[in-house]
């Protein structure tokens, strides 16, 4: 008797289903005050428990030693715009980098692309990049509430300030894709315009550098794709350049 053949998810496909299915998971679940990790002008509201026990933070992840927020955050999205555009990145982009990388090698790309996003954009935070627009009385008001409830004076707003989403691994996805395949030629749906991808990587590239230096709206998470861009460009860097060594090694011997 013949066994029909067995089909499993491929990486891409698991990642979507999982971001979807977290989504969904957080819409239902109850909500609770959000106490930390949140932007002053949010501090009365209340978030989805797995909000506030997923989002990255500095002050979460480092001070309170919550260090798997560095990959719960990326499977956390801020809505169902956010949430849609990336996810559809990701499958029209994803099985391009899985299929040369592998199964495994793809998704520990993915997440490190990921991590580096957060760390990045702290790391350009904390340098004074951006937040630096904030109303400082209402600034010095949540600064010194959360330092008096949590006991940790000298609270900075940018480690408390949240960060989700799967940006970061997907931008490391497409700056891959940008190295492998410089040439494709995709069509933008807004503006509807064809560009290769060598182009199109410049242009996010462009647009994420402009909008830290400038504060612009969603500074933070602009420096998170650029944590993502930066490892993925140097990643692949290093593939391009073992792959050029091993066909130059089979042209010569």
């Amino acid at each position: 008797m013949s066994q029909l053949p067995t089909r499993s998810l491929s990486i891409t496909q698991g990642l979507i289903l999982s971001n979807v299915a977290v989504f969904l998971l957080g819409a239902v679940l109850p909500s609770m005050p959000a106490i930390f990790g949140i932007p002053y002008s949010r501090a009365a509201e209340t978030e989805s428990v797995l909000f506030i026990r997923g989002a990255y933070s500095w002050y979460t992840c480092f001070m309170e030693g919550e260090l798997w927020r560095l990959i719960s955050y990326q499977f956390l999205h801020a809505g169902v715009i956010h949430i849609l555009f990336n996810m559809w990145v990701l499958y029209q982009f994803g099985p391009l980098v899985e299929e040369r990388f592998g199964p495994k090698r793809y998704l520990v790309f993915y997440l490190a692309c990921g991590v580096a996003g957060a760390l990045f954009s702290s790391l350009l935070a904390g340098l004074g990049f951006f937040y630096s627009s904030v109303d400082p009385v209402q600034l010095a008001y949540t600064t010194n509430a959360l330092a008096t409830y949590t006991g940790t004076p000298g609270l900075e707003f940018w480690q408390l300030v949240p960060m989700v989403g799967a940006s970061a691994g997907i931008f490391g996805v497409l700056v891959a894709v940008a190295y492998m395949y410089p040439y494709m030629r995709i069509t933008l749906l807004i503006p509807p315009v064809t560009l290769t991808m060598r182009t199109f990587a410049l242009l996010i590239l462009a647009f994420a550098v402009v909008t830290v230096l400038t504060n612009g709206n969603n500074a933070g998470g602009e420096a998170g794709h650029l944590g993502g861009i930066i490892l993925a460009a140097i990643i692949m860097t290093i593939w391009r350049m073992r792959h050029s060594f091993r066909d130059w090694h089979d042209n010569t011997f």
